[in-house]
């Protein structure tokens, strides 16, 4: 059976190469002249601003990522494959990011760009709901209140993207600002960091 140390380090590689390929859209364009050069600048915002966003939510899901198999004793095939498939979604972010990048009012891209995160987000809730479950496969120092606080988290930003997502056919901005509140809180606030403090002093 491959070791947690095995799969973490996996992860961390395909997690580094996500957050590589977000930049690949953050170029100039061919043959601009010097002189066209302060135009073509400022035609990448879009990209720029995109790439930014999106290194911080892939970042924010590696976190979460190494968060979880640190709350592990050990691991069994469903948790390798339930892995491999919240990496699949997660790579997929690069894509629906790059069209946000090219059409960054569209509602079209913005509403992918949303079902991309909100897919990566539930496949790691199903993988983490199956762990909880499986107290075997938790350190015996996970309380019941860190499980209920991972749920709380996972399912709260699943009904911002849901809503996120919605909310682009009326207005594509305040998509964006759904996706910027959800990045806010989760950096702010990490409720089941603070039950595995408060445990761990007690």
């Amino acid at each position: 059976m491959m070791s947690k140390a095995r799969l973490e380090a996996f992860s961390d590689g395909v997690f580094a190469i996500v957050i590589t390929l977000l930049i690949l859209d953050v170029h100039i364009p061919r043959g601009v002249s010097y002189e066209e050069l302060p135009h073509a600048l400022a035609g990448m915002i879009p990209n720029i601003l995109t790439y930014i966003l999106s290194f911080i939510i892939v970042g924010l899901y590696w976190i979460s990522h190494h968060q979880i198999l640190g709350m592990m004793e050990k691991i069994n095939r469903p948790i390798m494959w339930m892995n491999i498939l919240g990496l699949m979604t997660v790579s997929f972010i690069p894509f629906p990011a790059s069209l946000i990048g090219e059409f960054p009012m569209g509602r079209l891209p913005v509403v992918f760009y949303g079902c991309s995160l909100l897919t990566a987000n539930f496949t790691g809730f199903i993988a983490w709901y199956y762990m909880s479950r499986c107290r075997q496969l938790l350190r015996h120092d996970v309380t019941p209140q860190m499980i209920r606080a991972m749920n709380l988290t996972f399912l709260s930003v699943n009904v911002a993207y849901l809503v996120a997502i919605g909310v682009a056919f009326l207005s594509v901005i305040a998509s964006y600002s759904i996706f910027l509140l959800v990045i806010l809180l989760l950096i702010v606030r990490k409720p089941w960091e603070k039950h595995h403090h408060s445990h761990k002093s007690g």
